[in-house]
C-alpha cells in the first residue's frame, strides 16, 4: 500500500443563476441540473445574506463537539464562497445579534427549545437533520459525522454546490442568499462506502462526499471512519509472524496436502493459535484505541489447513469458512464485553465463500463477502445478482446481519482500460443494500489516479452508497455537465458511445477472454470505436472555455491512448510516435504511477512502447 498524497482543495466559483443552471443562456451546453436535489415541499426562510451583508449566524453550543465546529467551519467557508458574506460563528452563552436568522449546528440550547418532532429520531452515527421552526434553520446529526454530513447535504442537495474532484469546486454565486430548505431526516443504509480508486482516498473529498473508508484517515475530532488500524485484511502473517512461531511451533499453521505443515496459512482450530490470537489482538486494541475493526483473515492465495481437526470441522459445515469462523468467533466472544464497539472482520473469499450449515457468526462479527471467482473475476459486466454471487449474498444475509462486500470494477491488468459497466455498478449497489448489507467497497484503480474515468465513477459511486435509490443516469449527467463545462456535450457523447459498446458486444463480454483482466484487443475495442471517440475527445477540447476544461478533457484521453500503445505500432501505424509522446505527457502531469496492479510500472511501460516505436520505424526504412 502506498502513502497517500493529500491534495488541498482550490476554491473558485463558477457563476450560476439561483436556480442552479449554469449562467450562458441559450448555450446549447446548459444542461446541467441537480440530481441531488431533495424532493417535496421546502419551507420558506429569510435570506441569509443580502447583498453580500450578513443576515444570519452560526450557532453551536457552548461546548460543541469536534464534529460540530467542522461543521460550523466548513459552512461558514461555502456560505461565504457563495455570497461573499463572512457569517459569524458564535457558541451558546455569547451575546447574539439582533434580528439575525439562527443557523443552529447540532444540540443546542435552541436546538432542544425549538421541540422539534424530528429530533426524536435516533440518527445513529451518520444520520443528519435538517428543520426550520420560527424563522431560523436547524442543523443536527448522529453521534461522528452527523452534524457535518447534514452542512454538506445542505450544500450539495438544496444548494446545488459541487465537489467532483480535488480540483475547484462549482458553487452556485448569490449575493442575497435566498435557501429554502426542504426539511428531513436521513441515516444511510450502508456503514462502510468506499470507492476504492486513488482518487478518493482524499481526505477533504471524502468528508465533503459522504465516504466513510478505512484507507481515508478522516481525523478523530472530524468524526473519523471506519477504522481497521493498520491491519487491513490477509492478517493471519501480522497476528501470528511464522519467522516468530514457525520454527518451534509448526502446528501453530497449516497442515497441507502433502502432509507438511506451511506458514501460508495459521491452523484455526488449534487452541493456543486461537490463544495466541486473542492475546495479540487485545494488544493491538490497546496500542490502537481508535481502531473499530480487528480483521481476522487469512493470507492471500488460498490454501486450508487440512489437519483432522480443521477438516473435521469444514467437512461436517459444508463450507471451508467453519474451521476460519471458529477462530474468529472466539476472538469476538473474548471482547464483546470489553470493546462492544470493535467488529471482528473475517473474508468470505475464495474457498471459505459458502455459509457453514449450521456455525453461525458471532453477532459482533463483520462477514465480509468477496465477489471474486463467484462473479466479478470471470463476469465483470454482469450483475452480481445473475452469478453465484447473487446466491451467496442471499445466503449469507438470511443467516447474519453484518454483511459486507468486497466488490472488483477495474481491469487489474490495465488500470487505463475503457470499462463499460457502470450499469453493473449501479445494480449491484441495489442489489446489496435490498439485501441488507452494512457495507460495500468497489475496488479500483487505487494505487495511482489517472485510471479510466477515476473522477466520475468515484463521484458517482459515491452518491450511490450514499443513497442507493439515486439514479445512475442523472446522477453521470450531473457530474458530466457540472465538470466539464463547454465541453460536456462531447464528454457525454462519449460515456453513452462507451455504454453502447458494451451493449452492442454484450455476448463477448459476458465471459470476456482473461475475465476482469481482459486483454486490449478486446473485440469491444474496434478500431472504429477507437476512432470514434479520438474524435469526440478532439471536439471536447476545441469546445473546452479554459485551461481546467482542457486538462479534464486530456486526462480523460488516456485510456483511448493506452489501448492504441498496448495494440503496438502495427496496430497504429506511423502516428504511434505522436500517441506516445501525447500519452506520456499528459500521463506525467496528472502523476499516473501504475498502469496496472503492483509495483509501479508506467516507467517500464513507457520504455517497451519506445523500443517497439523505434523496432517499427527500423523496420519501415528496411
Amino acid at each position: 500500500m502506498q502513502i497517500l498524497r493529500k491534495s488541498s482543495f482550490i476554491i473558485t466559483v463558477l457563476l450560476l443563476t439561483s436556480s442552479g443552471s449554469l449562467a450562458a443562456p441559450g448555450d446549447d451546453w446548459q444542461q446541467w441540473r441537480n440530481s441531488l436535489a431533495p424532493q417535496g415541499q421546502t419551507t420558506a426562510l429569510a435570506a441569509l445574506t443580502i447583498d453580500g451583508s450578513c443576515n444570519s449566524l452560526i450557532l453551536l453550543p457552548e461546548k460543541p463537539t469536534g464534529p460540530e465546529e467542522k461543521a460550523a467551519q466548513e459552512l461558514q467557508q461555502w456560505l461565504k464562497e457563495i455570497s461573499t458574506a463572512q457569517i459569524p460563528v458564535i457558541k451558546e452563552g455569547a451575546p447574539l445579534p439582533d434580528s439575525r436568522v439562527i443557523i443552529s449546528i447540532g444540540k443546542t440550547q435552541a436546538f432542544t427549545a425549538a421541540g422539534l418532532e424530528a429530533a426524536a429520531v435516533d440518527l445513529e452515527d451518520e444520520g443528519y437533520g435538517i428543520a426550520v421552526k420560527d424563522g431560523n434553520l436547524f442543523l443536527w446529526g448522529g453521534r461522528t459525522r452527523g452534524p457535518i454530513n447534514a452542512v454538506f447535504a445542505l450544500l450539495e442537495e438544496d444548494l446545488g454546490c459541487r465537489w467532483y474532484s480535488n480540483e475547484p469546486a462549482r458553487l452556485p454565486q448569490m449575493k442575497t442568499l435566498l435557501l429554502p430548505p426542504l426539511p428531513r431526516t436521513y441515516k444511510p443504509k450502508l456503514k462502510l462506502r468506499d470507492p476504492f480508486y486513488y482518487v478518493s482516498f482524499n481526505v477533504d473529498w471524502s468528508l465533503r462526499n459522504r465516504t466513510n473508508a478505512p484507507w481515508v484517515a478522516v481525523p478523530e475530532p472530524w468524526g473519523g471512519r471506519m477504522d481497521y488500524g493498520d491491519r487491513f485484511v490477509h492478517t493471519f502473517h501480522s497476528l501470528l509472524p511464522p519467522d516468530k512461531y514457525f520454527h518451534d511451533h509448526p502446528d501453530y499453521y497449516m497442515l497441507g496436502a502433502d502432509g507438511m505443515r506451511n506458514p501460508h496459512q495459521l491452523c484455526t482450530t488449534n487452541p493456543e493459535v486461537v490463544k495466541l490470537v486473542i492475546e495479540e489482538v487485545k494488544r493491538f486494541l490497546k496500542a490502537h484505541p481508535e481502531t473499530e475493526i480487528v480483521s481476522v483473515s487469512k493470507s492471500d492465495g488460498g490454501l486450508t489447513c487440512l489437519c483432522e481437526n480443521c477438516k473435521a470441522l469444514d467437512e461436517a459445515q459444508g463450507s471451508n469458512m467453519a474451521a476460519l469462523l471458529h477462530l474468529v468467533n472466539a476472538v469476538a466472544e473474548a471482547f464483546e464485553t470489553e470493546y462492544p464497539h470493535v467488529l471482528v472482520s473475517t473474508l468470505a473469499y475464495l474457498e471459505t465463500v459458502g455459509v457453514p450449515k449450521t456455525m453461525r457468526p458471532q453477532k459482533n462479527v463483520a462477514i465480509r463477502l468477496c465477489n471474486d471467482t463467484v462473479g466479478a473475476w470471470g463476469q465483470p459486466f454482469t450483475p452480481g445478482e445473475e452469478c453465484r454471487f447473487g446466491e451467496l449474498v442471499k445466503a449469507w444475509s438470511a443467516v447474519h446481519n453484518r454483511i459486507y462486500i468486497w466488490d472488483y470494477v477495474v481491469n487489474f491488468s490495465h488500470y487505463l482500460a475503457p470499462m463499460p459497466n457502470m450499469e453493473v455498478i449501479d445494480k449491484n449497489i441495489k442489489f446489496l443494500v435490498a439485501n441488507h448489507v452494512e457495507g460495500i467497497m468497489t475496488q479500483g484503480a487505487y494505487q495511482s489516479p489517472g485510471a479510466e474515468r477515476d473522477w466520475l465513477r468515484s463521484w458517482v459511486i459515491a452518491k450511490l452508497m450514499w443513497d442507493p435509490s439515486r439514479d445512475l443516469h442523472e446522477l453521470m449527467r450531473d457530474f458530466i455537465w457540472g465538470y466539464y463545462g463547454r465541453s460536456a456535450p462531447a464528454m457525454a457523447e462519449y460515456n453513452e458511445l462507451l455504454r453502447q459498446q458494451g451493449v452492442k458486444f454484450q455476448d463477448q463480454l459476458s465471459h470476456p477472454t482473461g475475465g476482469i483482466r481482459y486483454g486490449m484487443d478486446n473485440p469491444f475495442l474496434t478500431p472504429e470505436f477507437l476512432d470514434q471517440v479520438g474524435a469526440l475527445l478532439d471536439k471536447a477540447e476545441g469546445l473546452a472555455e479554459n485551461d481546467a476544461v482542457r486538462s479534464r478533457v486530456q486526462r480523460d484521453r488516456l485510456p483511448i491512448l493506452y489501448v492504441k500503445l498496448m495494440r503496438g505500432p502495427d496496430f497504429v501505424g506511423r502516428d504511434y510516435g505522436t500517441v506516445l509522446e501525447q500519452f506520456e505527457k499528459i500521463a506525467r502531469r496528472v502523476g499516473v504511477t501504475h498502469l496496472s496492479e503492483g509495483s509501479p510500472d508506467l516507467e517500464n511501460k513507457l520504455q517497451a512502447w519506445r523500443a517497439a516505436w523505434q523496432e517499427y520505424q527500423t523496420k519501415q526504412t528496411e
